[in-house]
């Protein structure tokens, strides 16, 4: 069963961010060289500087959301939460800071050295592969994998895909998905006696209703490398997912123009790793006239973070 909702928060215009505390995570890529190569490039403590992913309002916002949509909550020992995509750990570290003691969480990544985070924190570990795994056979079977290299695709009840699902490519998703499900246990949320608990969260952003300040063919770009909310939805029920089920989570945001700026020339996004230094320049001007009436008299520019929650069950 799919189930497609829209929940408007509410939040105060006065709670708005500067963006370099939030906006950006750590997104990852197996067949596009340009987005690839973008993020291999980036070493722990890069992470951290070019993503801004300091705590803040928006990041406390993102866990308490995360939390509700996966029940964590709710989650009691042995729980394990997968986080697809994790960099340095940052968000899967708040997550249990939020919900001490509820669960312990594997960081997978493909890019980033486990050691290289420097993080000693109980509960928590890094596996460095991707995604694409989960295409392979059952760990349990001979797969070519070590027992302790495939253990931890075994005894997880909960997945995390945080702005990651839309960068795998489209063949694959389902059977990705599908190696998800298979090997995922059967939830021990304390206040769930069904198979209602979402067990994977999918957060993305939607694939034409942005707001983000661009110009027209960063949003066709934009447009061409994210799926549809509908794709992902049909693509979990292939896999065997039930109970899925879709959320808008919009948040009001606030940078200085420059900034916002500095970081398209920077191609903070692997959005903008598709054009040239000269063609970014340009489009920084255009950005500035295009936007000039969201521009306050300080120099911030406002416009809205808006994030797809898409859960499921088995």
């Amino acid at each position: 069963m799919i189930q497609i909702g829209l929940i408007r928060n509410g939040v105060k215009r006065n709670n708005t961010l500067s963006l370099t505390q939030h906006l950006i995570r750590h997104h990852y890529n197996m067949t596009n060289n340009n987005t690839s190569s973008h993020y291999e490039a980036h070493s722990a403590d890069s992470y951290e500087e070019a993503y801004f992913y300091e705590p803040g309002t928006y990041m406390k916002h993102l866990v308490d959301l995360i939390g509700t949509r996966l029940k964590l909550g709710d989650a009691s020992p042995p729980c394990r939460l997968i986080d697809i995509g994790g960099g340095t750990g940052n968000f899967a570290q708040a997550l249990m800071d939020r919900h001490p003691s509820k669960f312990v969480t594997t960081v997978v990544d493909p890019f980033l050295d486990p050691t290289a985070s420097g993080k000693d924190v109980k509960g928590l570990d890094f596996v460095k592969e991707s995604a694409e795994v989960f295409m392979s056979t059952n760990p349990d079977d001979n797969d070519g994998s070590s027992k302790e290299d495939a253990a931890w695709r075994k005894g997880y009840h909960k997945v995390l895909l945080k702005e990651v699902a839309h960068h795998f490519k489209a063949s694959d998703r389902v059977k990705i998905f599908k190696g998800m499900y298979d090997a995922l246990e059967t939830s021990n949320d304390s206040n769930n006696a069904s198979s209602s608990s979402s067990s994977l969260l999918i957060v993305t952003r939607p694939q034409v209703e942005i707001d983000y300040p661009l110009w027209d063919e960063a949003r066709q770009v934009w447009k061409e490398n994210q799926p549809s909310a509908t794709d992902f939805m049909a693509e979990l029920e292939q896999a065997g997912f039930v109970n899925i089920q879709q959320t808008l989570e919009p948040y009001p945001c606030q940078i200085p123009l420059d900034r916002w700026q500095s970081m398209v020339r920077s191609k903070f996004w692997s959005t903008f790793s598709n054009f040239s230094d000269e063609e970014l320049e340009a489009a920084c001007q255009t950005i500035a006239k295009d936007y000039a009436e969201r521009v306050d008299k300080d120099g911030i520019l406002h416009f809205e973070d808006r994030l797809v929650f898409i859960s499921a069950g088995k």
